[in-house]
């Protein structure tokens, strides 16, 4: 807790939170009159974030001096007693732990002997400057009942009265709060942060749907908010936080519901440590008596509440909660008003699809990512179907699991009796091409660990090679087989091995022929990622146009340098 001192007079020790009085002995034959001068010492605390009501009405806001990292210089005093009113700049000392203002003749407070006097403190700041020059103000007393009030935050806001008696230094301890004043996005609603123990903005608004794909009216809502500092979970905001809301014109609204929280106590950006649950309120003048079952708790982390932040230190975001609603798309906030019904952000006499929330792009309709028809009845319509007039899965684009029905090379010949479902070639050769030298050309995988039909939805045989240079170290080499069908290498013939070594982000491929063999194509995946159907449409791996028949000693880059990855290498082979 830093505690900031004023010192009317002469310095002294800061009794916080009491009030303390030394007695001096005086006598008005010693001044020569029967009034003494009274000096006046304060205290100013900075309250942690844990005791503090958190009650603030954000309209309050709008007066609060910009935070600012300066050490503070002089403090504006304003106080009264005896009916006048007294402004006074004080400069400020630091004794090197403490900060205390210096002796100022202006706040000597006049007492007649054996009698008292009521001041009333009715305005405290602190500036880095002088605040008829360039001074900047940092620090503030809460006024209460004032536009500028934060009674909630402090236990004793301005103004406060005090007695002063004769021969007494009086020690009062004042609350001060530090402050960043920011806008809430079209809404202008500002927000705080208190330094130290920084203070930052959390605001929310809400829909309601009756229905999920009903009509979106604007939320009433309470929230619970909870900070957890891995030792204590705090409650720093109950049910009694809700939105303002009212009617304009017929029209129902409401406004953010804009709160402060602290910084995250985690060094990780990524621990959750504040946790909000929000129950829907009912509305009588607008949706009526609604299920007020609270929603499932969430947490955030230092990044949630970061994001929400703009990079120009003058707007913040709000979490837009959908209660029963399905979310919108893009940025449109989703809230129905005259001349858009449907609250998607197109004007009603541009909507196409008035009632229905739907895209700008799209006319405001729904976007139709398949236009087109289900002609087949397998649930895929229109260009999401590359076997429309034969039923299949979304896994296999809509074509059936059974490759008799494929051609995926486009030659006449069906993958299930094509030798080459891949390349090219004629009937009469099982759909490979024409002899290249040799007298068979079959499709060749180099052997892994994985079976294709294994991690595909497609009747492919061949192989996908989950390298591991924990487990296979940072070279291994692999047989490379042509025409074993069914994975069956005693069907097959070895036409080579392919080498693999590792170095780092790089992957080596050394593909050795045996004698009389040749490459017709040469196809190759290399990812992190599991190829799953893609494994069995070699046409289609990812480093095809990174590799050629006439280069069979080539590097490949990967995008991360982790042990574990994938490779398929697939070819023709003739001989």
């Amino acid at each position: 807790m830093k505690h900031f001192k004023i010192c009317l007079g002469l310095l002294a020790m800061l009794a916080l939170l009491v009030m303390s009085c030394s007695q001096e002995d005086q006598s008005s034959s010693e001044t020569g009159t029967d009034v003494q001068s009274v000096d006046l010492q304060f205290g100013a605390l900075l309250n942690d974030l844990a005791n503090r009501a958190m009650s603030v009405n954000k309209d309050h806001f709008n007066q609060i001096p910009d935070c600012s990292d300066a050490l503070p210089a002089v403090a504006s005093i304003a106080f009264s007693y005896g009916g006048n009113d007294y402004d006074v700049d004080v400069d400020i000392l630091n004794d090197g732990s403490d900060f205390y203002t210096a002796y100022s003749e202006d706040l000597k407070i006049p007492v007649a002997n054996n009698s008292s006097v009521t001041v009333t403190l009715n305005g405290f700041r602190v500036y880095d400057g002088d605040p008829d020059d360039d001074g900047e103000l940092i620090w503030v007393a809460p006024i209460e009942a004032t536009p500028g009030q934060f009674d909630g935050y402090v236990d004793n806001p301005l103004p406060f009265t005090f007695e002063v008696r004769d021969g007494t230094k009086p020690y009062i301890d004042i609350e001060v709060l530090c402050f960043d004043r920011r806008m809430v996005n079209e809404y202008g609603y500002p927000f705080f942060d208190l330094v130290p123990g920084k203070l930052y903005p959390l605001c929310f608004f809400a829909n309601y749907c009756p229905s999920v794909n009903g009509r979106h009216y604007v939320g009433n809502y309470s929230v619970d908010l909870y900070y957890d500092n891995g030792e204590e979970r705090i409650k720093l905001y109950s049910t009694a936080q809700t939105p303002t809301t009212g009617e304009t014109n017929g029209e129902y609204f409401a406004d953010p519901l804009c709160l402060v929280v602290p910084e995250s106590p985690f060094e990780d950006p990524t621990t959750e440590y504040l946790f909000y649950t929000v129950t829907p309120l009912d509305w009588a003048d607008s949706y009526g008596d609604i299920d007020n079952t609270p929603l499932a708790e969430v947490g955030l982390n230092w990044n949630d509440v970061d994001e929400l932040l703009s990079a120009d230190g003058e707007s913040v975001d709000y979490i837009h909660l959908f209660i029963g609603c399905e979310p919108p798309i893009g940025d449109c906030p989703g809230v129905p008003t005259e001349g858009d019904m449907d609250g998607d952000c197109v004007p009603d006499v541009d909507d196409e699809c008035p009632e229905v929330p739907g895209t700008a792009e799209n006319f405001g309709c729904p976007d139709d990512e398949c236009p087109g028809e289900d002609l087949d009845g397998d649930g895929l319509f229109g260009d999401c179907d590359q076997c429309p007039n034969d039923a299949g899965t979304a896994d296999n684009f809509g074509c059936p699991v059974d490759d008799c029905t494929t051609d995926t090379d486009n030659d006449g010949v069906v993958d299930c009796e094509d030798e080459c479902p891949d390349t090219q070639g004629p009937a009469d050769n099982d759909g490979c091409p024409e002899d290249n030298g040799g007298d068979t050309c079959e499709t060749a995988f180099m052997f892994g660990d994985t079976q294709i039909n294994d991690i595909s939805n497609g009747n492919r045989w061949g192989w996908a090679e989950n390298f591991d240079t924990t487990i296979d170290g940072n070279s291994k080499t692999f047989n490379f087989w042509a025409g074993a069908g069914q994975n069956d290498t005693s069907k097959g013939e070895l036409v080579g091995t392919v080498t693999i070594t590792v170095d780092g982000d790089e992957v080596n491929f050394d593909i050795d022929l045996e004698s009389g063999v040749s490459l017709d194509d040469l196809h190759v995946y290399l990812s992190e990622d599991n190829p799953g159907n893609t494994a069995k449409s070699p046409g289609q791996y990812n480093r095809n146009d990174e590799v050629s028949t006439g280069n069979l000693d080539f590097t490949l880059d990967r995008t991360s340098d982790d042990s574990s990855f994938w490779i398929i290498v697939h070819g023709v082979a003739c001989y």
